[in-house]
């Protein structure tokens, strides 16, 4: 996940000092130190795809090749 600055808006935020004690963030383009904007949460929404028939729903992970919407019609097209 990138770190976007508060101050300047731009990207690139890193942390500072050796590996064992990082002391603090620091923006290379304003200077600004510990301005990294807050992670927001994202909302925990499903998957969904639209089927080739039309038929919406959410995305079906099972067969562990590809992303898959089955919506399990009749036509071949839905056919898992």
């Amino acid at each position: 996940m990138t770190m976007i600055c508060g101050s300047c808006n731009q990207t690139g935020i890193r942390w500072v000092g050796p590996l064992s004690n990082l002391t603090r963030t620091e923006c290379p383009h304003c200077g600004g130190t510990n301005c990294q904007l807050v992670d927001q949460p994202e909302p925990d929404e499903p998957d969904t795809a639209t089927c080739g028939c039309g038929a919406e729903g959410e995305v079906n992970y099972d067969d562990g090749t590809e992303r898959r919407y089955y919506c399990y019609s009749a036509l071949s097209m839905c056919s898992p």
